[in-house]
């Protein structure tokens, strides 16, 4: 399977700091040694002290069902807001636990509602 490239980093300024991102694909989410009905869309995060930060966008998959599994790029489009809205208000730090992330980064169905409804 393909996954969307990003070639180079997007720039952000978010109340939290500068930071730079790049996609670097689509994997099961996994949390507590156990597979989650959802994905994982993963992205390095640099920020302005050029500190790398694995980050993971858990995108539920009633989510992915809300966005009509349209397309991968449509789910990207969601992770990426959700990186970018999660970022405002999450400044990221070493070894966070995934607990902590997905409480800025998950999506649900509702939240893919929203983001979609934002982004259409």
């Amino acid at each position: 399977m393909s996954e969307p490239a990003q070639p180079g980093w997007t720039c952000l300024t978010t109340r939290t700091g500068r930071y730079e991102y790049q996609f670097q694909g689509r994997v099961p989410a996994v949390r507590n040694g156990q597979y989650e009905d959802a994905r994982d869309y993963q992205f390095l995060v640099m920020d302005e002290e050029r500190w790398l930060y694995r980050i993971p966008v858990r995108l539920a998959a009633a989510a992915e069902a809300e966005l009509g599994n349209a397309s991968e790029a449509a789910s990207v489009r969601i992770a990426v807001a959700q990186l970018r809205a999660g970022l405002e208000n999450y400044r990221p730090r070493q070894n966070a636990p995934y607990g902590e992330l997905d409480g800025y980064f998950a999506v649900d169905a509702a939240r893919a509602r929203e983001l979609a409804a934002e982004s259409g």
